[in-house]
């Protein structure tokens, strides 16, 4: 049977780990066309030939996305490869945690750079692709902190995440009728298996009991969601923000 995303010529940032990696390796199973994209070239190296060894197709690009330029690069590159772009899976970032009123100005930038102007980026090169053929589906990674409120020391992580489903909302409107689609994932509380590299000052809010489907959100939970999302099954869905975290939000 063929894979959901067979021939689909699609980047992943951010795959050298985490929710990039999972989520590359789920992708090529389903015949997607891998660009996987990282600054940390040994980690997007080794997840490329995991890709490739599980008989998937992936090649790789070092660069840093908070720059314009790499970003141009990129997809400009993954069209020359295989003459479009069908997706984009947003799942870069970098994050420090503290309250606002111990930020420095020079942390709140970097956050901003890491989590939300490489979205930015990398939505703005990947829809002058689509436009040229018509089509698309663009994948972001938004945060709980972005929709709702509480969680201490994530005040410039909040931001940006409620920027992105902002972002995510305008590209959906002003670019659909163009056939470009895009949606935002919303991960609860991420707990990673052993190697799986997590935010290491990160600590849970709570324990899984209090999660309806008793356990924290993993990364092969949204790589699976934003699966849906790429493939022609949600051909129709556009403009929204799934939350992915075992119902915590409906309590």
């Amino acid at each position: 049977m063929a894979g959901r995303l067979d021939g689909k010529a699609t980047i992943i940032t951010g795959a050298a780990s985490g929710q990039g990696r999972v989520a590359s390796e789920i992708f090529g199973s389903e015949g997607a066309l891998l660009l996987l994209a990282d600054l940390d070239a040994v980690g997007v190296e080794e997840t490329a030939d995991r890709v490739r060894q599980a008989g998937g197709q992936a090649v790789i690009f070092v660069g840093d996305l908070t720059k314009e330029g790499p970003n141009q690069e990129m997809v400009d590159r993954a069209v020359k490869l295989w003459g479009k772009l069908d997706v984009i899976y947003n799942a870069a970032g970098l994050v420090k945690f503290s309250s606002l009123h111990e930020t420095s100005l020079e942390d709140w930038q970097f956050v901003i750079d890491h989590e939300l102007t490489l979205v930015f980026l990398a939505c703005k090169w990947a829809v002058r692709a689509m436009l040229d053929s018509g089509s698309g589906s663009i994948i972001n990674i938004s945060s709980g902190s972005g929709l709702y409120s509480g969680t201490p020391r994530h005040a410039a992580h909040a931001a940006t995440k409620a920027a992105i489903v902002g972002l995510t909302k305008q590209i959906a409107v002003e670019y659909g009728p163009k056939g470009i689609r895009c949606n935002a994932v919303v991960p609860g509380f991420l707990e990673y298996a052993p190697g799986q590299r997590r935010i290491q000052s990160q600590t849970p809010p709570r324990t899984p009991e209090g999660v309806p489907l008793g356990r924290f959100t993993r990364p092969e939970d949204t790589a699976k969601c934003a699966l849906y999302l790429a493939s022609d099954d949600a051909s129709y869905v556009t403009g929204q923000t799934i939350i992915v975290d075992g119902g915590s939000t409906a309590r």
